[in-house]
């Protein structure tokens, strides 16, 4: 297993964390993105720096992009629309060129993150699809994932595509959270230290 040092951003004034929010919608703009603007708007409220990356339109080059980044990131929000009851063939493009830090892979830029997951569908009959994802990323990646994620359903959404208040701050509290998250590894090495076995 490739062992990977990672510069802590420590000191009397800490950096401010990095969110990556990851859209696998296959087209874009649509109500993933609603819900990951809103979730970047309370990371952001809590000191966060946030950017959004969607993988709709040019994957090769979206996925590039997103694995040049990721390294210097500390937490990450994986969002996606819900189709056949799991994330999109998009995301899961990335995800499969995701390195891991195992033999032969330089680095393991998910390895003891903090992370979210934001799905959306059409109805609460596909809400478990959440466990799927939330299972690879905190097994097979290592990450630490929040719990319960967010799904939106359809009806979350009003006659303009906007959130419905209670949605929204949802979706803020995640942001809030996930930041929480990423600053409580950042301050404890034996989190930070953790990785998959295999």
């Amino acid at each position: 297993m490739a062992e990977e040092t990672r510069p802590r951003k420590e000191g009397p004034i800490a950096a401010p964390v990095e969110l990556l929010l990851i859209d696998g919608s296959p087209r874009g703009g649509g109500r993933t993105a609603t819900v990951l603007e809103a979730i970047a708007a309370g990371a952001r409220q809590a000191g966060a720096s946030a950017l959004a990356i969607g993988l709709g339109g040019d994957l090769e080059g979206a996925t590039g992009v997103v694995l040049e980044r990721a390294p210097r990131c500390e937490a990450f929000v994986f969002g996606s629309p819900t189709y056949r009851a799991t994330y999109t063939a998009e995301l899961k493009h990335l995800l499969d060129r995701m390195p891991r830090g195992m033999e032969g892979e330089p680095a393991a830029p998910l390895r003891a993150r903090a992370a979210a997951i934001a799905l959306t569908g059409a109805t609460f009959h596909h809400f478990l699809a959440v466990d799927s994802l939330r299972n690879v990323l905190a097994g097979f990646f290592g990450c630490f994932v929040l719990p319960g994620g967010l799904y939106v359903p359809h009806e979350a959404f009003d006659a303009d595509g906007r959130l419905q208040r209670g949605y929204a701050e949802l979706a803020h509290r995640l942001g809030h959270a996930v930041v929480a998250l990423a600053e409580a590894i950042r301050a404890a090495p034996a989190l930070g230290a953790l990785a998959p076995q295999l």
